[in-house]
């Protein structure tokens, strides 16, 4: 099992079990001292019997459970962030469908390092046992929300691509799309029915890039299981990366909204600091992850924010997570006004991304050594080093994952590469 302020993740009967979910969700209860609460899942076979669990885990506290079934994560922090109520979403997010977990919200903000710790306790004490109820939820208001953002026909005539990839991001794209005026051609849009690789970064989304191709579309988008990390295809059919997409999503949010202050995770591409400057803001860094990135967003007073990894574009006036439709409408409206001349308007670094299988305590004395070779080392997360002709490295043990994630952008995929595996090679030969 892998716990993480993004929440637990495991393999059902393997390494997290219904007992453990019925106590994560009843600490979680206790934690919060609350007696109402908001549960959602994505798809996944595993989701109905956690759900139960979680459900159980509350009910126990004499709480009551308002159950939405299928939504996307973000929905469920809008509708958290709307009610005002903590709530826990049934998710292993983009991980593949053997995978689940949970993950916990409080006020639509995801749960802090000491509600968190107070979740994975092992024993309580003073437990009350009472008699809860759960009840269906309402249909979320995350639709209406964002129809009111942008604008009923505001994207009038854009065609749009969707791959929703069996994943929640079923229950509200198409139809939220088509109030805003797209022409919308959709596939893998069984709920549970997975049919590529979970997380769209991985996968080649070899149907899309055809579908964008043949269908003419202005866009595609490529959704994960749980509806919060999105991977855009171009006009011509080209898959773009996570970072392309939150540099060419946060160029329009900062023209609409005039903010001068955005904040990025370590990792995320230096192109969101030249928009941000040509935009007369400022951009700050934070250590890797959605939490660190939204506490941080919290401390600076700023509204926006993402991590370039997953796409993930966060505005703190609508959600404090990453809105993979919140992202997708800004650039679809920027089309609808622009053109396709849109995709040009930002500038684009290569970035050359790798995993090390290292155990963490080596990896960090590994780190370590490497960073004494160097004048200015950021510590911030693990280590970056600022390199010559704007170019950088930054290596970090996962907090996800036993891995050490190796970072590194460039001016051409050549030299990101190059980076990536002259970095690689020193930090394992370091942690022998």
């Amino acid at each position: 099992m892998i716990a993480s302020l993004s929440g637990i993740r495991g393999v059902l009967n393997r390494d997290l079990t219904l007992a453990d979910a019925t106590r994560f969700a009843s600490n979680f209860g206790r934690a919060t001292g609350r007696k109402e609460f908001l549960l959602a899942r994505d798809p996944r076979s595993t989701g109905p019997a956690l759900s139960r669990a979680v459900s159980a885990g509350m009910m126990s506290l004499g709480a009551t459970v308002h159950d939405y079934g299928i939504i996307s994560t973000p929905a469920l922090f809008r509708e958290s962030r709307n009610r005002r109520l903590p709530a826990i979403m049934v998710t292993a997010s983009h991980n593949e469908p053997e995978f689940n977990g949970l993950k916990f919200l409080v006020d639509g903000a995801g749960a802090g390092r000491e509600l968190f710790d107070q979740v994975m306790a092992e024993k309580q004490t003073g437990i009350e046992f009472g008699q809860g109820t759960v009840r269906k939820a309402p249909r979320p208001a995350y639709v209406e929300d964002l129809v009111g953002r942008f604008g009923a026909g505001s994207c009038e005539g854009v065609r749009v691509a969707v791959d929703l990839g069996g994943g929640a991001a079923i229950s509200h794209t198409v139809p939220l799309l088509r109030r805003l005026g797209c022409e919308v051609t959709s596939l893998n849009d069984s709920y549970g029915v997975f049919n590529r690789r979970v997380d769209p970064v991985a996968d080649e989304l070899t149907l899309l890039r055809k579908m964008v191709k043949q269908k003419k579309c202005d866009i595609g988008l490529g959704f994960d299981c749980d509806g919060d990390r999105l991977v855009i295809v171009d006009s011509s059919g080209r898959k773009r990366t996570g970072d392309y997409m939150l540099t060419l999503a946060l160029s329009e949010m900062l023209k609409e909204t005039g903010e001068k202050k955005v904040v990025v995770s370590l990792d995320t591409t230096q192109a969101v600091e030249d928009v941000t400057r040509k935009a007369g803001g400022h951009v700050f860094r934070s250590k890797v992850g959605e939490a660190n990135v939204v506490g941080e967003m919290v401390e600076r007073g700023a509204r926006l924010g993402g991590e370039g990894s997953s796409g993930g574009l966060i505005d703190g006036s609508f959600n404090f997570c990453r809105d993979s439709m919140l992202a997708a409408l800004a650039i679809i409206r920027a089309l609808k006004k622009g053109g396709r001349e849109f995709y040009d308007s930002v500038p684009v670094y290569w970035q050359e991304r790798v995993a090390l299988a290292i155990p963490k305590a080596k990896a960090q004395r590994g780190i370590k050594k490497l960073a004494r070779k160097y004048d200015e080392p950021d510590l911030t997360d693990g280590l970056k080093v600022q390199l010559p002709k704007r170019s950088w490295v930054l290596l970090r043990p996962s907090g996800t994952e036993d891995v050490v994630r190796v970072s590194a952008e460039a001016g051409t995929a050549e030299a990101a590469a190059e980076l990536a595996r002259k970095f690689a090679k020193k930090l394992k030969e370091l942690s022998a």
